[in-house]
């Protein structure tokens, strides 16, 4: 099971307040939570996170990840974050662009891109039918005097 450690938001319309849950990562904002760690309501002028970092650690320390909402709001109350859910930064490599086979770099085309060389495709063939079309009609047309009788 994919634990996350999230916001959950409760309270009414204008008064938001938040639940800090860990919860299976497929369930919805609301759903059913494993456990709530702690509390934050927005509007309170002091004080206004309340969480239990111990039991945030032992979550993280059974593979559960801190939503990154909740990472720069711990990080902004001056709480530590538990070590383990930032990932190295040599862990995260950096996307290598693909190239072609002479040596050009491949770009991945965006949907406009692909459209528009759809339609330019697209007038290319009807030209190239207008044209073959054109041809038989002259072929019919050259071969149509040679084959009538003459009287």
């Amino acid at each position: 099971m994919a634990v996350r450690i999230r916001l959950s938001r409760y309270g009414r319309i204008h008064r938001p307040y938040y639940r800090i849950v860990a919860i299976d990562k497929r369930c919805h904002r609301e759903g059913v939570a494993n456990e709530i760690v702690g509390s934050y309501d927005p509007l309170l002028p002091e004080k206004n996170i309340d969480i239990k970092m111990d039991r945030v650690e032992a979550w993280v320390k059974e593979g559960a990840q801190i939503s990154t909402a909740l990472v720069n709001l711990l990080k902004h109350h001056g709480y530590q974050i538990p070590a383990t859910t930032a990932k190295p930064a040599s862990e995260a490599k950096p996307a290598k662009p693909r190239a072609k086979k002479d040596g050009k770099k491949f770009v991945v085309a965006s949907r406009r891109a692909v459209k528009a060389h759809q339609a330019k495709l697209k007038a290319v063939r009807k030209v190239e039918t207008a044209a073959a079309v054109a041809k038989a009609a002259a072929d019919k047309a050259a071969a149509a005097p040679a084959e009538a009788p003459t009287a």
